[in-house]
């Protein structure tokens, strides 16, 4: 029987004409079933500098290193160590190699460390581009609450109108403040159109959703928009936030990456920096919220185009990894 990463695998391979066949065969060479233990080399893992929250143990770099290496995590004289942003500890540390890790807005400093993984679209063969989303999208996949919408010739099924009707108008949960962009264009769609906000920020619910991202996708999915402003706009910063909001079949409200478009469909959110003015985008909005058919053309398109050599595809980031150790 094969397992649920490799039935996700062909089914995008085959359904792609003209794929890659060195991409099969790295695939079944080096997926689930790459050697037995004993059979992998050892590489010594740290981690430095991550979030408090971050577990060194069980997480998206463990889980793709251990198909290639026979891992363990050590605090010091690392083979490879993954450097985030939170934090100067790496400096004290000794390790063979470097990689630096970030999912912020912040740029990859190349000439600090051997190799970088980012969201950014740098031309540089120690840089790989690999944003959020896709992460968020591969913990989504292996907690068992695979997205239909990760391949795109699985388009996700329109509400019914009773569904339609069912659901709230637009959420909004944000605990960080500092959206200067989200926090202008909230109270220009709430006061037209009651938008309840149910994080801590801009509370008007009387209650505070615990944040995660199934905790998030359970509130989304009782609305028909949700708010998907990233934190910052710079080309190809684009996070978790509109893969949540997809991932409860609600449609995105966006402002963020001006490249938005290289790698999710038009028509299937709203991007509200295409208007001219906060007032257009909500006029724009209410209408759609207005016709059941627009609505559906929305919810129609698959979003994510998988046009990207990366798509959903976190293994070639272990090859890659595995390449230049």
């Amino acid at each position: 029987m094969l397992d649920q990463r490799t039935s996700v695998f062909l089914e995008e391979f085959l359904a792609k004409p003209g794929g890659d066949p060195e991409r099969l065969d790295r695939f079944l060479l080096h997926g689930p079933y790459r050697g037995r233990r004993g059979g992998r080399p050892r590489l010594k893992l740290a981690f430095h500098d991550f979030w408090p929250e971050f577990d060194k143990g069980t997480n998206f770099f463990i889980e793709i290193l251990s198909s290639r290496f026979d891992l363990s995590v050590v605090e010091d004289d690392s083979d490879l160590a993954i450097v985030s942003v939170f934090g100067g500890r790496h400096r004290a540390a000794r390790s063979r190699r470097t990689l630096f890790f970030t999912g912020e807005n912040v740029r990859p400093p190349l000439d600090g460390f051997d190799m970088a993984v980012s969201f950014d679209r740098v031309d540089d063969p120690r840089h790989y581009r690999l944003p959020l989303y896709v992460m968020h999208a591969y913990e989504h996949m292996r907690e068992g609450a695979v997205p239909h919408f990760c391949s795109p010739v699985l388009p996700p099924a329109p509400p019914t109108r009773a569904a339609f009707a069912e659901r709230g108008f637009c959420a909004f949960l944000y605990k960080n403040p500092n959206g200067e962009r989200r926090n202008r264009f909230f109270p220009a769609l709430d006061g037209r159109r009651r938008v309840d906000s149910v994080g801590w920020h801009l509370n008007n619910t009387g209650s505070v959703v615990k944040m995660g991202w199934l905790a998030k996708i359970r509130v989304f999915e009782r609305y028909r928009f949700a708010f998907a402003f990233e934190n910052a706009s710079h080309p190809g910063y684009l996070t978790e936030k509109i893969l949540d909001v997809f991932q409860a079949g609600a449609v995105p409200l966006y402002w963020g990456d001006p490249d938005l478009e290289r790698e999710v469909a038009t028509g299937s959110f709203i991007d509200v920096s295409r208007f001219a003015t906060d007032e257009e985008a909500v006029d724009h909005i209410l209408a759609v919220d207005d016709d059941y058919d627009a609505y559906c053309a929305h919810r129609a398109v698959a979003p994510f185009l998988g046009t990207e050599e990366f798509h959903f595809d976190a293994y070639r980031l272990a090859d890659w990894i595995e390449s230049r150790l």
